[in-house]
């Protein structure tokens, strides 16, 4: 491998952040008069955050479950995407990029099994919602690859995951469907805690997975080095078990 190469790979993991933040951490807990200890142990924790093998191995049991072929059930009532952000004031495709492979992928399960397609997220932007950035990202879709066989609807007062299913089901009970099938569309990593609540709503669950995190490749060298990508992995992770914790200590 060239040799100025590497030493230009090094000299970017360490300056940029993570990179950067460990060395600080780790220039502290030497010379620091107080503290060694603390900023040592931050500095091992953004390590590890940071280090693409500790982000696989703690999203692993989120995604893997659900990282399989689509299950055609044909008693299915609808196709449930949960939204995942916008981007307001984007020239295109406004839906941000989790939410935006979850739309598509949803579109595309709804429109082989010709059932309608349910987008839930609301947002705290009234001027613009998510679903709004949904329908403007699935029109553009559809006018362009001339998708026209899925009927949109969408919920538009969801703030969170919780809120996704609640105003799910109060939309099934007006249609006088008191146990709706559905096949969920979410990032795989959300799914889990995404089956918890709709199951807890009366919901029969399809778990429909995308967005996957995880490469499934062998890892090089550089994967034990910080990068920003597998701290935001983490970051993820992190953030569904906390979710995921909090639903067992409410009773769900």
């Amino acid at each position: 491998m060239n040799t100025m190469y590497v030493v230009s790979k090094l000299f970017t993991y360490l300056v940029l952040p993570p990179g950067i933040f460990i060395v600080i951490f780790l220039l502290a807990s030497l010379y620091a008069k107080k503290f060694k200890a603390i900023f040592f142990l931050f500095a091992v924790s953004f390590y590890l955050l940071s280090n693409s093998f500790v982000a696989d191995w703690l999203l692993n049991p989120l995604e893997t479950p659900f990282n399989r072929p689509l299950h055609v059930n044909k008693k299915a009532d609808a196709v449930i995407v949960l939204g995942g952000g916008s981007i307001v004031g984007s020239a295109n495709l406004p839906l941000a990029n989790d939410a935006y492979k979850r739309a598509v992928w949803g579109l595309m399960v709804a429109s082989s099994q010709k059932l309608p397609l349910y987008f839930s997220a609301g947002g705290t932007y009234k001027k613009y919602t998510e679903s709004d950035a949904f329908m403007d990202s699935m029109n553009e879709i559809k006018n362009n690859l001339h998708v026209n066989n899925a009927s949109l609807h969408v919920e538009t007062k969801s703030l969170d995951t919780y809120q996704n299913a609640k105003f799910s089901k109060q939309m099934f009970l007006k249609l006088g469907i008191k146990t709706p099938t559905i096949y969920l569309v979410t990032s795989a990593y959300h799914m889990k805690r995404s089956i918890t609540l709709y199951k807890y709503f009366g919901f029969n669950v399809i778990p429909t997975a995308t967005d996957f995190k995880i490469a499934h490749k062998p890892k090089t060298s550089w994967g034990y080095l910080p990068n920003m990508s597998a701290f935001n992995k983490s970051y993820i992770a992190l953030h569904e078990y906390a979710g995921l914790f909090s639903l067992f200590l409410r009773g769900i």
